[in-house]
Formats: C-alpha cells, sequence, structure tokens
C-alpha cells in the first residue's frame, strides 16, 4: 500500500498527465480511502499551495465533463471549511445535547469544550512557529548557495543534468511559495458577542459559542499543519535534487582540475642538450612532469626528426 501511495505522490506532482483528486491536494491522503474524484490533467503547474491545470479530463465520473482551465488551492479547499448548511446543522445538534445535560454536566462540558479550543490554538501557534523557522533558514541559505554556485558550469552539464537543474529551480520556488503564502494573514470565522447579548439563554449560547469557535479553529489547525507537513516534503525534495545536481557538479570541477594538469611543451629536439637553451629547461621540466605525475597518454606531434630518436629519448 506505501508503494502505491508513494507512486500516486509522485505521480501527483508531475508538470504533464499528473492524476489529481478533486477532493484533496494529494492524492495518497487518507481522507480519500473511501472517495475520490480523480482527474488526468494534461498540464498541472505546481506553485505553492496552487495547482494551476490545464485540460482536466475526469476518470470514472461519467457525469463531469473535461475541466479546460482551472486553479486549486490548498487552503480554500473544502475540507478547511464548514458550509452555513453545516453550522446550522451543528447548531442544532449541540443545543438539543445542551438541553438533555444536568447543570453539573453543562459545566464541565463546558469546561472541556474551551481545553479542546486551547489545544487547537496551541496547534496554530506550534505550526507558526515552524513556518517561521523554515522561513529563516529559507531567507538565510538560499542566497549564500546561489553566490556559492559557479553559474558558469551550467552550460558544461549535459542535458539529463539541466533536467536536474531544472526540477532543482522548480523545487524552490514550491518550497519558497508554501513557506511564504502559508505566512498570509487568513481570518477565522468565530462566534459574535452579539449573538450572545441578545440571547435569552445566554448559559447555552455560550456553550454553544466555545463548541462553535472550536469546530473552526480545529479546521485552521489542520490546514496550518498540512502547511508545515508540505513544506517538510518540498524540503526533503529540495535536499534530494540538490545533493544529485551537487554531486554531479563537483564531478565537472573534477574533471576540469584533472584537464588543467594538462601539459604542452614545444622543443627543439637538436637544441635539447644545450644547458642553458629554452628547449633543454622544457625539456627537463617534461621529463619531472612525468616521473611525479601520473597521465593517461603522452601525444607527441612532431616534423624533422626521428620517431625514433623521440622513444629513445622518453624511455
Amino acid at each position: 500500500m506505501w508503494f502505491v501511495n508513494l507512486l500516486f505522490n509522485i505521480w501527483t506532482y508531475l508538470p504533464f498527465l499528473a492524476i489529481t483528486d478533486e477532493l484533496v491536494f494529494s492524492v495518497s491522503e487518507k481522507e480519500i480511502e473511501k472517495s475520490h474524484k480523480y482527474y488526468l490533467s494534461l498540464i498541472n503547474i505546481l506553485f505553492g499551495e496552487k495547482k494551476i491545470q490545464f485540460v482536466s479530463v475526469p476518470i470514472f465520473q461519467s457525469d463531469k465533463k473535461v475541466i479546460i482551465f482551472r486553479v486549486i488551492q490548498f487552503s480554500q479547499m473544502d475540507r478547511f471549511k464548514i458550509s452555513e448548511d453545516k453550522v446550522k446543522q451543528l447548531e442544532n445538534d449541540y443545543k438539543q445535547h445542551y438541553d438533555t445535560l444536568s447543570e453539573n454536566d453543562k459545566t464541565i462540558e463546558k469546561e472541556e469544550l474551551l481545553r479542546h479550543l486551547e489545544e487547537q490554538e496551541s496547534r496554530i501557534e506550534t505550526s507558526f512557529n515552524k513556518i517561521n523557522a523554515f522561513t529563516t533558514i529559507i531567507v538565510a541559505v538560499i542566497p549564500i548557495l546561489i553566490t556559492l554556485f559557479d553559474w558558469s558550469k551550467l552550460g558544461t552539464i549535459d542535458t539529463v543534468n539541466k533536467i536536474v537543474f531544472a526540477v532543482l529551480i522548480y523545487a524552490n520556488i514550491n518550497l519558497c511559495a508554501w513557506v511564504f503564502q502559508a505566512n498570509n494573514v487568513r481570518g477565522i470565522e468565530k462566534s459574535a458577542f452579539r449573538d450572545l447579548k441578545n440571547s435569552k439563554e445566554k448559559s447555552k449560547e455560550q456553550n454553544w459559542q466555545i463548541y462553535f469557535d472550536w469546530q473552526q479553529i480545529m479546521k485552521k489547525a489542520d490546514m496550518y499543519v498540512s502547511f508545515v507537513m508540505y513544506i517538510k516534503t518540498w524540503v526533503l525534495i529540495v535536499i534530494f535534487v540538490s545533493i544529485i545536481f551537487f554531486a554531479v557538479v563537483q564531478n565537472i570541477r573534477k574533471t576540469d582540475n584533472e584537464s588543467m594538469n594538462d601539459r604542452v611543451y614545444t622543443v627543439e629536439t637538436n637544441l635539447i642538450e644545450k644547458t642553458y637553451d629554452e628547449s633543454a629547461i622544457r625539456w627537463n621540466r617534461l621529463l619531472a612532469e612525468l616521473q611525479e605525475n601520473e597521465y593517461k597518454r603522452v601525444l607527441v606531434l612532431y616534423n624533422d626528426t626521428d620517431i625514433i630518436d623521440i622513444r629513445e629519448k622518453l624511455e
């Protein structure tokens, strides 16, 4: 099962012919084990919490039509909202439940709701702290990496590694987008004091408002925790692709350093026996190089001399 989830996770990130689910942002999430609304998108561009899709074809949904263009925003998904109809249902159900409680039970339940509310607010605060930590790291590290990278080497890598570099840039853009989009100010719908003020049953209204606020904040807490999880995912992607890319660049540098050890000597063979002649100096330098270093090959270009003499002198 984990392999299938991994496969779908990779598939949903692809820029072309990606399979995505309308119900959740990632098709491998547990919330969609019982229901799916799959789409195959010809183009699937990710920009943080936004998916920009062109030509999305529904899969196993005969009642749906092809969607030419759409933008899916993670924070605006239905899983992080409570519809008005759902709010009315929750209010009706809770107030009916409240009427069945004793006075002592009402007090106990109120305290428990306040504890749940505090826990969800703590989840949001913890998520913000983690997001801020990611923001600090990104703001500090990415400019340093850009400065240290030798951009002149980019033209020397092959096509496959240029694709890896493009994926690295794409991953960094998405990582930054997730972090900064997570820091966007978002309102949380909460109960209004005027409803409590105008209510004739203030205790019941107060408990309902605490219950309502808990439900709303729990949805937002789930959203911010999900933001943190997606940021971690993109951090892992950036690290993985960076290791691959910089290993390639390091190999290029090593190759370049090896090529820098190449030497070219031009000598006149009839002068190499003369102690202070330039050809003699170059010849002795060549012999020293051959004795002190390892070379894969020696290439000799010659004219007006005999190859037998050259071989003898190089023995």
